[in-house]
């Protein structure tokens, strides 16, 4: 089960991906990372109210509370420095590079959920791991190594993807604390919630706001579908992450498969080309990523 809802996770963020980059086109990024997470609370309150785990609210406690709300922090610095990522730098490079937050995700866990992630210490489990950190290293540095002119000009889209990346790898971590018993639909809310207030801050402080009556249809349907996506993203992912007995590294690492998703969308799609260094990165990280999966079935 755990395996199939990662999955269906990962195609989420994806198509999460490709439609805010189609909607994001002459938008403010800070915006729309507004906008979206507007989109987002709408479509987890809905799944609250028909599931009836809103009515569990009562029983969030401290710890709940204190992990969520760390975790729609890290959440909105992440969306931020990703989204502005997105609109200076090419996406295929973009996302190669916040996906890597796997590898400082994968030794959070190892620290915080030693047995859980490597099996009680078993060490053809650590060796999987660290096998499968090191291919996605290799296949990241493959594929951020392309250097042509729209790169030097917006060279600062690699510092956004870095941070966006190092934000993160720490959201898995406090979601995986913050959702201790309590429903993924309500954890996915109250996340959700506080991004919104977070990033709804900033764009009134900014006056990002300006200019919204101007923006296309076109972008605001994409950007509600991309919402759309990212909520389904997320409760799948927490969904799983939630699940007894189950490996948070390998439910981490499932929802990297959306790196090659979104990589074949944005060929067909957004019409972005790859070289061979870029081909060979992606294999490395596909093979890293069923490294660890295979050990943890």
């Amino acid at each position: 089960m755990w395996l199939m809802i990662a999955l269906i996770g990962a195609v989420c963020t994806s198509l999460s991906t490709i439609f805010t980059k189609i909607g994001i086109k002459d938008v403010n990024s800070n915006f729309a990372t507004a906008f979206r997470t507007g989109v987002v609370i709408i479509f987890s309150l809905l799944l609250c109210v028909i599931s009836g785990s809103i009515n569990d609210i009562g029983s969030i406690n401290r710890n709940n509370w204190l992990f969520l709300i760390l975790s729609g922090i890290a959440t909105g610095c992440s969306w931020l420095c990703y989204y502005k990522a997105l609109k200076l730098g090419s996406t295929n490079k973009v996302v190669a590079i916040d996906k890597s937050s796997f590898i400082i995700t994968s030794i959070l866990f190892i620290i915080f959920f030693f047995n859980d992630t490597t099996n009680n210490g078993d060490m053809k489990t650590i060796l999987a791991l660290s096998l499968s950190m090191i291919l996605m290293l290799l296949g990241t540095l493959l594929m951020i190594d392309k250097k042509n002119e729209e790169d030097k000009k917006n060279s600062s889209w690699l510092i956004y993807a870095i941070l966006s990346a190092v934000f993160a790898s720490l959201v898995s971590l406090f979601i995986k604390i913050g959702l201790k018993g309590i429903s993924s639909g309500l954890g996915t809310l109250i996340r959700t919630i506080v991004v919104f207030i977070f990033s709804i801050t900033i764009v009134l402080f900014r006056k990002d706001y300006k200019g919204a009556t101007k923006i296309s249809l076109k972008s605001y349907v994409f950007l509600v579908i991309s919402g759309i996506a990212t909520g389904g993203a997320w409760l799948s992912e927490y969904f799983a992450l939630n699940l007894d007995n189950v490996n948070p590294v390998a439910v981490n690492s499932i929802g990297k498969f959306s790196i090659l998703i979104t990589m074949l969308f944005s060929f067909l799609i957004l019409k972005e080309k790859f070289n061979k260094k870029s081909i060979l990165g992606l294999i490395l990280l596909t093979l890293g990523i069923l490294v660890i999966i295979i050990f943890s079935l």
